[in-house]
């Protein structure tokens, strides 16, 4: 038995994937050949995650040293966290107690 899979690149480019599986017919083989093929497959997409997020860490340096949104000062976090409270309903007859009903959570 055999487990093909294939890799398309945002580009368009295709990388084939082939791994045997041994013996045929078994579960085990068939599964050590599902390992294979995952470490295969994190195999091409390792430098590619690395790329991306060293590319991401240096967008986010950039933002900052230029003064984007990346800088707050204390009076928005202390107004994002007053609407937090305000949002948050405490339903509970006691302490210790479970809640009464549901509460929503905003997302």
């Amino acid at each position: 038995m055999e487990l093909r899979a294939e890799l398309t690149s945002r580009d368009g480019v295709k990388s084939p994937l082939r791994v045997s599986c041994q013996p045929q017919g078994n579960l085990r083989g068939l599964l050590n050949g599902l390992v294979r093929l995952r470490e295969q497959v994190s195999a091409l997409l390792d430098p590619l995650v690395q790329q991306e997020s060293s590319g991401a860490a240096a967008a986010i340096g950039d933002q900052s040293r230029a003064g984007g949104e990346g800088e707050r000062d204390e009076e928005d976090i202390d107004e994002e966290d007053e609407d937090e409270e305000e949002n948050h309903i405490n339903a509970k007859a006691r302490p210790d107690g479970p809640p009464l009903k549901r509460t929503k959570t905003h997302s």
